[in-house]
């Protein structure tokens, strides 16, 4: 992207699960929406009806395209989407379906040291070259255009530091009812807010 190329990236996270209310890692697991989650999404849906988007990517986990749909019905005019294996949520492997509470000595012991895998899954770093990879994509591909994303947590944490750089001890929040727009800009250079 040369230096007065812009991609506006878009960034919605799948409604609130049963498996977020109760506290497990679902990583590239699923389980179905919550009401509250499904209205979540309509209320996101409310703060970009007015967007045009260019195109469409969505996680092909079900939470995800769930919350596509949801978005669909609400925002007539989105494009087909394209349904990525590399927006879907890191892979926790073995620890998959467990609580999170019990997990978070040993996520924090593989955020420290992204070179180790979770059992039967995949590391932080490789989690880091995917999600990189993706926007690298949208870079070449999609200059001067806005594009919406849906997909997870980690995503959007993992674009976040990645891309805009909070320290890595700094919490990352994404609210219920959040929509991120990423600006990318001279040289990679990116703004990031809140809609």
């Amino acid at each position: 992207m040369n230096r007065e190329q812009r991609l506006k990236v878009v960034l919605v996270r799948h409604g609130e699960t049963e498996g977020n209310v109760q506290g497990i890692v679902q990583g590239q697991s699923d389980t179905p929406l919550t009401e509250r989650g499904m209205a979540s999404t309509l209320r996101k849906a409310e703060k970009i009806t007015r967007l045009s988007f260019d195109a469409v990517f969505c996680s092909d986990l079900p939470r995800t395209v769930h919350t596509l749909d949801l978005l669909r019905e609400r925002i007539l005019s989105l494009p087909e989407a394209v349904y990525s294996r590399d927006l879907r949520e890191i892979d926790f492997g073995d620890l998959t379906g467990q609580f999170k509470k019990d997990l978070m000595p040993t996520i924090l012991k593989h955020k420290a040291d992204p070179d180790l895998c979770y059992p039967s899954g995949e590391s932080g770093g490789q989690f880091v070259v995917r999600v990189k990879g993706f926007f690298k994509m949208l870079m070449d591909r999609y200059a001067n255009r806005q594009i919406l994303v849906v997909t997870h947590f980690g995503v959007m944490e993992t674009a976040a530091r990645q891309f805009t750089g909070p320290p890595a001890y700094e919490n990352i929040t994404i609210g219920a009812d959040d929509v991120w727009r990423m600006t990318f800009s001279k040289g990679l250079s990116v703004e990031m807010e809140v809609l």
